[in-house]
């Protein structure tokens, strides 16, 4: 080891120690980057290809950091090696509005590739980024596309299912430029892995069809050569770590304490003895190196910039990478489920950076396309999979499944809302009349989740015109991501041209002071129906996206909702629906198994139902009360 890794390594792992203990917040898992520095250290001096001057330049090399708890190992590298992260943005580490998070964000801090936290996600996240510079390389050739994807990870990412799922896909793909390091320190949160965790990791992911090698942690020569061999083999390849947490602290290496909280001051004067540095002073940089990288990184990109203008490929890339251009919509003539309308988009569109699949069920969720991926039964690693292909950049993902098991996809739908990603989730067999498959598959609170996550759009269609505007709004939103709930059942047309980019607009209207029918999907089509039933005159209001219509103005949104008592209608929980309605006509419990149309009716959704609850509303003239089935 050289005089400058061995001042690199002092500085980080003083770092390490310093910012969990000046953030007095009782955490900071000192311990797990102290015991990663050589490694951390080693991919960005000798490894990675990047320039901190331009963090989001296309052919860098990615680095997820899917043990994101020891993110103060990363906002030390980042700082050490030029990046716009300064001295006093490390001193902020944990506070409010920070550039220096308790876990890796990539919106606050330039350099974080992705964004982390609950284990697993990175790792699974990865395999999307890896497989989606292998479809641009073969767009564009390995002159423009050619990088690695890197992931650090820990026991607890590989403990998690999704993490699972996603290896084993990435070994299916041979993703060869996926290359994940394991931190085998064999200490967890709650004690050793033994009392958790003792299966034969190597063997799991051979098995899997990765390529493994060992390396020691402390060993920077051992870890290159590590690399040097994953980066020449076709196959994805787990680097297996072995680590102390903690090392080198004298008292608290090898402990499960050494994850959390900071050390105790003593211990970290001690550390600072045995790594070289001053025990008295804190952010301690020894070693400035950031023009060197900021240099490197320079040529790096602008080398790359010539090779891009000299390509002949500028304009495509350009395509690739700018905001989609969408075709005219299929002409509708005819009535259609809302999943068969999105099918018909989905084919009319013809975007070559649209890229997707479904969870083993395209033939029902309509989602077929040339090169679609074939996620098998993995909806967690394909949601996580289509986050690390929006992040990567160049490509819209999309990911599709049954409602019900969107539940199966919600921590990588939470990322990918917190972190802005571009994802389109394809959503069919949208409520109780999806029929005999019973309440397993019958979706009740999914609506209510999905609606409660910030910065997610809930998109449900009421029929083919709908869908397609639908669709639309989803792929030219590029900062966040969207959910379109099609249903099996056919649909009629609506009798005018939809305003979905509204979130609600009214069907048919009525004077001033008339009830308003509010539904999504199919059920306002239960509406108007319920409509022809009532002696006077009834508005009937679509609402495909409330997150759109609360981005509305007041005097909008008045006008949508009308000045007469409200009813909303939907087959799904009633909660949030309070907001809009006085009553609400919903589906508080699990359905069962039979033809969909009767177990509409026998629920309450018929036309007649929906009549009497509105006669009702009348004669109570708008007296706030919930009506639920």
């Amino acid at each position: 080891m050289s005089e400058q890794d061995r001042l690199a390594i002092a500085c980080l792992r003083g770092l390490s120690l310093d910012l969990p203990r000046q953030a007095d917040s009782g955490s900071g898992h000192s311990g797990t980057a102290l015991a990663l520095a050589p490694l951390g250290w080693l991919l960005y001096s000798r490894i990675l290809r990047f320039d901190p001057g331009v963090p989001d330049w296309p052919e860098r090399d990615r680095l997820v950091m899917s043990n994101g708890h020891a993110c103060v190992l990363l906002y030390g590298l980042l700082h050490l090696c030029g990046f716009d992260l300064s001295l006093e943005d490390l001193r902020q580490f944990r506070r409010p509005g920070s550039r220096t998070p308790g876990h890796p964000e990539s919106w606050m801090t330039p350099g974080v590739d992705f964004s982390t936290g609950p284990l697993g996600q990175g790792l699974a996240s990865a395999v999307g980024m890896a497989w989606a510079e292998r479809r641009l390389s073969e767009e564009f050739g390995a002159e423009l596309v050619d990088h690695f994807t890197y992931v650090l990870c820990s026991d607890g990412d590989l403990m998690e299912g999704v993490s699972a799922e996603a290896s084993s896909l990435a070994g299916h793909l041979g993703l060869g430029k996926l290359i994940v390091f394991y931190d085998d320190n064999q200490v967890t949160i709650d004690g050793p892995c033994s009392q958790s965790f003792s299966e034969d990791v190597a063997a799991r992911y051979q098995a899997y069809g990765w390529q493994v090698l060992f390396a020691d942690g402390e060993d920077l020569q051992a870890l290159e050569a590590a690399t040097r061999a994953a980066q020449g083999d076709p196959r994805p390849s787990l680097i297996c770590v072995r680590t102390i947490i903690g090392y080198p602290a004298p008292s608290m290496q090898g402990l499960s304490e050494a994850h959390s909280p900071a050390f105790a001051p003593e211990e970290i004067r001690v550390t600072k003895q045995i790594l070289g540095l001053d025990p008295e002073q804190l952010y301690q940089i020894p070693i400035d190196l950031r023009e060197h990288f900021q240099e490197r990184g320079r040529e790096l990109s602008q080398n790359w910039q010539a090779r891009l203008e000299a390509s002949g490929l500028k304009e495509r890339w350009s395509v690739f990478h700018g905001p989609p251009k969408l075709p005219p919509p299929p002409a509708w003539d005819r009535p259609l489920a809302t999943r068969v309308a999105s099918g018909l988009v989905l084919q009319s569109l013809k975007l070559d950076q649209l890229v997707g699949g479904s969870a083993d069920l395209a033939g029902s969720t309509n989602t077929k396309i040339p090169g679609g991926i074939h996620f098998g039964v993995r909806e967690g690693a394909m949601a996580a999979f289509g986050n690390g292909v929006a992040a990567h950049g160049g490509l819209i993902p999309f990911c599709s499944t049954y409602f019900a098991f969107s539940d199966q996809m919600k921590p990588s739908l939470r990322l990918a809302a917190l972190a802005r990603l571009g994802l389109i989730c394809v959503w069919t067999h949208d409520s109780l009349a999806l029929g005999e498959d019973g309440p397993t598959h019958q979706p009740v609170e999914q609506l209510a989740t999905l609606r409660a996550l910030p910065n997610f759009w809930v998109l449900r269609p009421a029929d083919a015109q709908e869908t397609a505007q639908a669709w639309a709004l989803a792929l030219a939103r590029r900062d966040g991501p969207s959910g379109l709930i099609l249903s099996r059942q056919t649909l009629p047309l609506l009798p005018l041209t939809p305003q979905v980019e509204l979130g609600a607009y009214v069907v048919q209207d009525g004077p001033p002071g008339s009830p308003t029918l509010l539904a999504t999907g199919s059920e306002v089509h239960l509406c108007l129906a319920a409509a022809r039933l009532l002696e006077g005159p009834v508005r009937v209001v679509s609402m495909p996206c409330w997150e759109l219509f609360e981005s509305q103005g007041p005097e909008y949104q008045a006008q949508v909702l009308g000045q007469g008592p409200r009813l909303a209608v939907e087959a799904a929980s009633s909660l949030g629906w309070h907001r809009w309605a006085d009553e609400v006509l919903s589906l508080d419990r699990f359905g069962a198994s039979g033809p969909g149309q009767e177990l509409m009716e026998l629920y309450g959704f018929k036309p007649e139902e929906v009549a009497e609850r509105t006669r009702t509303l009348l004669d109570s003239q708008g007296c706030r009360r919930s009506s639920k089935v």
